[in-house]
């Protein structure tokens, strides 16, 4: 008998999995089963999981088990080739189904089994997966260099219960799709280490608000006004502690809910305003047009651009709507300035030290390279003011020096982002006008429309005049003060130079860092 004759041929009724690959995959699949399995118990059972258990048990090991599936199929698919390449079959050795036959019934059996609580696990992964991929912990942890900023500022806003998607994705598979291509190019930059630093804004291809934010805010049922109570101390020895009050004329856009004047009357309800800018951050904006309810229409245009009718007509035309003011409604980076008075007003920093007011905003404005560097730096600052001007104090008040420190570091911790280069002053936020333009990106006095009508700079057209005087309890209505509301007298009131007139809060209030005073402060 020839050598050829003594190798055993297999019989088509062997079956295709009879081979190296096959196995390896069937090991890969049920391996990964197994431990999956395992992750989703410690998932469960462990208080506080690593935000990568989830990456790995809905992403990473299913992928690995599909992947040990189809190399078993794969297997079966060349060992059938080889068969009827060798002639070990007659026929080609596919598999067959003979439920008469008890062996068949058997297989059979075994594969129904087999494949449903396969297909489960599938499902099950598959799901887990899709709700995994739509949550805080995979949009805000696992790039964690990446979105440390973003996701730091989410967890301090008032969105901080509100998922990531339920803003930047909203419902439907539409866009759902598209937040995953978007979501795949932005990790190919992660890898590769090509993203952008800081994220640029505004996000293109934002989906509309109407379609995400007014789910949950209804514009066309605003109406009325809003207190605000802003706490605030001087830059003085005795940290004077003052509070600025004034009504918002939230108002609406609603006719049919009394008068549409106020903040909303912009939404697009019963009025529609069209604009164009000049930059990608939308903070210069040369020219818009505003349809009223009555069918009007009045197009503006800024008498100080140097563009021309033609420039103007070829930029992009936007319509607007709540994110060209809530630009920053989850993102937000509060300046020093405002942080440092709202840590003294909940007690957080002690604010009858000294100097303290002045002493925290200088210390955490002051440039860092790193966090670790900021830390360190923000300790010395304030422990040296102390030591220099008052050092009796470091040893009768070293704990309250201390949490003033611990609590100029949070400030920091929240707002500045050295990696990433991402401070208070990186984004504009368009909400009010005191540290950014805001709203005097249109209403300037210097955007006129073609019939002459000029869109003033009022401070009532969207708020009462501000009352400053003592601290009053949250929800008091301040009666009226005779102190003047801002500390120092307004420049148009007393410098007769040509321009000083045009000076707009953000002027002098410039992100975060204190007021100019004196004419040093702009003419170095």
């Amino acid at each position: 008998m020839s050598e050829q004759q003594d190798v055993k041929q297999p019989s088509p009724s062997e079956g295709l999995y009879r081979n190296s690959m096959s196995y390896f995959g069937g090991l890969i699949t049920v391996g990964t089963a197994v431990l999956i399995l395992f992750a989703i118990i410690g998932e469960l059972t462990i208080i506080q999981p690593s935000p990568y258990v989830g990456i790995i048990t809905y992403m990473v090991f299913p992928s690995i088990m599909f992947s040990g599936f189809v190399l078993m199929l794969w297997g079966m698919r060349r060992e059938a080739v080889r068969r009827k390449k060798d002639g070990a079959a007659k026929q080609l050795p596919y598999p067959r189904l003979d439920l008469n036959d008890p062996r068949h019934r058997k297989r059979f059996a075994y594969g129904i089994v087999s494949g449903g609580v396969l297909l489960l696990v599938f499902a099950w992964v598959g799901y887990n997966g899709y709700l995994f991929t739509g949550s805080v912990t995979f949009c805000g942890k696992i790039c964690h260099g990446v979105m440390k900023p973003e996701y730091t500022a989410y967890t301090h806003s008032p969105h901080a219960r509100v998922p990531c998607v339920d803003c930047h994705v909203g419902s439907g598979a539409s866009w759902f799709v598209q937040s995953k291509i978007s979501g795949s190019r932005q990790v190919i930059a992660t890898v590769f280490d090509t993203y952008d630093r800081p994220i640029k804004t505004p996000i293109a291809h934002l989906r509309p608000a109407r379609e995400t934010c007014e789910h949950c805010h209804w514009p066309e049922k605003f109406f009325g006004a809003a207190l605000k109570q802003i706490p605030h101390y001087r830059y003085d020895e005795q940290n004077t502690p003052e509070q600025i009050s004034l009504l918002l004329r939230t108002g609406g856009g609603n006719p049919a809910r009394g008068s549409s004047a106020g903040i909303h009357w912009h939404m697009v309800m019963a009025n529609k305003v069209t604009f164009a800018a000049s930059d990608d951050k939308r903070q210069v904006i040369p020219w818009f047009k505003v349809e009223g309810i009555d069918g009007t229409e009045r197009v503006y245009k800024a008498e100080n651009t140097n563009l021309t009718d033609e420039q103007i007509a070829a930029l992009p035309k936007r319509t607007m709507d709540c994110m060209d003011c809530h630009n920053r409604p989850s993102h937000a980076y509060p300046p020093p300035e405002g942080s440092v008075d709202h840590a003294m007003a909940v007690n957080e920093m002690p604010d009858d030290l000294p100097w303290i007011k002045q002493v925290a905003v200088d210390a955490v404005s002051t440039p860092y390279g790193t966090t670790e560097e900021a830390r360190a730096g923000i300790r010395a600052a304030i422990e040296g003011f102390y030591r220099e001007k008052y050092p009796q104090l470091l040893e009768t008040r070293k704990q309250d020096i201390d949490r003033a420190i611990a609590a100029c570091q949070a400030i920091f911790d929240r707002s500045v982002f050295p990696e990433m280069k991402v401070n208070w002053t990186t984004y504009p936020n368009n909400i009010g006008h005191r540290h950014w333009p805001g709203c005097f990106r249109c209403h300037d006095d210097r955007h006129v429309a073609n019939d002459g009508k000029r869109l003033s700079t009022s401070c009532t057209l969207c708020h009462t005049m501000p009352q400053r005087g003592a601290r009053v309890p949250l929800g008091d209505v301040m009666p009226a003060s005779d102190v003047d509301w801002h500390p120092w007298d307004m420049p148009s009131k007393t410098v007769a130079v040509e321009g000083h007139d045009r000076l707009l809060c953000h002027d002098c209030h410039a992100a975060g860092f204190r007021p100019r005073k004196t004419c040093v402060s702009c003419h170095k």
